[in-house]
């Protein structure tokens, strides 16, 4: 093998990677512009909670909060705890998960999970969230 043949590889490799930053620049750019954004101003959304037992409480909320972890936390539906990921919800209308049984909140928007952590998810004037007791982290 000769050098041109070297270097011509090496040429392809490096147009490849600026190729690929490329498009990962162009998806990451599609991907925010596309993403939901908050309502400013005061709002009214339903917070509904699925208990363990499959007992339900809704909680009506009027909140100036523009993501639904902020308006979780201040109208006390969920106790504020933090993670390294921001909210992470262990007790919602006073019953606390058990993650040793692989217990948990799932957090839905109009029976869709959230593709986003609580603290991520905008919320708009109508919205209806629910906070599900799970058991199983397959579900």
């Amino acid at each position: 093998m000769n050098n041109q043949t070297k270097s011509g590889g090496s040429k392809g490799v490096v147009i490849a990677a600026i190729a690929l930053g490329a498009m990962a620049v162009i998806l990451l750019a599609v991907f925010f512009l596309n993403m939901a954004k908050p309502t400013e101003g005061e709002k009214s959304i339903t917070v509904q909670v699925v208990h363990g037992d499959g007992s339900t409480r809704d909680f009506p909320v009027k909140t100036t909060e523009e993501y639904l972890g902020f308006a979780l936390v201040s109208e006390g539906i969920v106790e504020d705890n933090q993670s390294a990921y921001g909210l992470y919800i262990l007790t919602a209308d006073g019953e606390t998960v058990n993650e040793a049984n692989q217990e948990w909140w799932k957090v839905s928007k109009d029976g869709e999970a959230l593709s986003v952590g609580a603290d991520s998810a905008p919320i708009a004037d109508g919205d209806h969230f629910e906070l599900i007791f799970t058991v199983g982290y397959d579900g």
